[in-house]
């Protein structure tokens, strides 16, 4: 994307956010945005908003001039109701050239004739026999007008991800596999089953999209007993299809003021841990992870991280060729001297 001397000056001089990152989702009613700031080695939880679709250009525009947010990294990221999740079969090439590989397993996939902006993720065990990649598209130009809905606002774009692949780095990190059940509002459940923050798993959980209106006396009627079935099958799918450990621990992070009654239901029925899914983030003190995104606030997080680990492989570089030429700069003096 070009940018005029204009945008151009005014990038130059501008005041530096107070904000490390930004989270955006586009969720199926709304857009959600979040701020993280950096303290330290700490990354804390400190902005939350939401817009409404038919003039969120206007109103992301202004809020980033009000809270002094220019130029500060966006991460974006769609919730499952806006795609589907594909399993492809993994094209046999160099890791160079994997990813423009996947263009056509993936066209096919998803049946579409328009040119794509896709993105892919691979997984770390598979199915006896198979060797697949979960994989995501999405028609370019609705990509393109999104992206400039950013750019006009001022925000500098760093990637553009989706609800599956945005939320295991909120999971904290251990050495035993978790399921997550993460439930943008109306939306479906998405189960994820995480291990060290890497995707082994991923489906989607259709009939709950209503589930915050319920009563604890009306969830007892059926509604919880059929969202442990279906956690009960991906727990077994895992187990015997991925030959993996069985899972202890599950996070829950619903649509439902009665989110911890739930927790409580599904872990008397299956006989593990379930609790409330609290993201392994620090939060400010006016805000609460119950009005949180998890998709956009795991967007960012997923980013910050990213750029913090990108900025420690630059500070050791430059370390490193700061050593070597010293080192040189002492060889020739010593050989100047001889």
């Amino acid at each position: 994307m070009k940018v005029s001397w204009k945008q151009f000056i005014k990038q130059k001089f501008r005041k530096a956010s107070d904000f490390y990152s930004i989270g955006l989702s586009y969720t199926a009613d709304q857009v959600l945005l979040c701020g993280l700031k950096k303290e330290g080695n700490k990354l804390i939880w400190s902005l939350d908003a939401s817009f409404s679709h038919n003039s969120w250009q206007e109103q992301l525009t202004k809020y980033v001039q009000e809270h002094k947010l220019a130029g500060t990294p966006c991460f974006f990221a769609l919730s499952a109701h806006w795609y589907r999740v594909h399993q492809v079969d993994k094209p046999d090439v160099e890791p160079a050239d994997l990813f423009d590989a996947l263009q056509w397993p993936i066209k096919e996939a998803v049946g579409a004739d328009k040119d794509l902006t896709y993105d892919y993720s691979e997984l770390p065990v598979q199915v006896a026999g198979q060797n697949k990649v979960l994989a995501v598209a999405f028609p370019k130009d609705e990509i393109s007008k999104l992206s400039e809905v950013i750019y006009s606002a001022d925000l500098e774009l760093m990637s553009i991800s989706v609800e599956e692949f945005a939320t295991p780095y909120l999971v904290p990190q251990v050495d035993e596999p978790v399921i997550t059940l993460v439930q943008e509002h109306g939306e479906v459940v998405v189960l994820n089953i995480v291990k060290n923050n890497q995707l082994y798993f991923t489906r989607r959980l259709k009939g709950f999209e209503n589930i915050g209106g319920f009563s604890e006396v009306e969830l007892d009627m059926g509604l919880t007993e059929s969202l442990c079935v279906q956690i009960q099958r991906s727990m077994d799918f895992f187990e015997s299809q991925l030959r993996q450990a069985p899972i202890r621990r599950i996070l829950v992070k619903l649509d439902s003021p009665h989110t911890e009654y739930l927790s409580t239901r599904i872990s008397d029925a299956m006989g593990v841990a379930c609790e409330s899914f609290i993201p392994n983030i620090e939060c400010a003190s006016h805000l609460d992870y119950k009005i949180a995104s998890y998709s956009s606030l795991g967007a960012a997080y997923t980013g910050s991280l990213t750029m913090l680990q990108s900025s420690k492989n630059k500070k050791s570089s430059d370390d490193n060729k700061t050593k070597t030429h010293s080192t040189d700069s002492t060889q020739g003096s010593k050989e100047s001297v001889a």
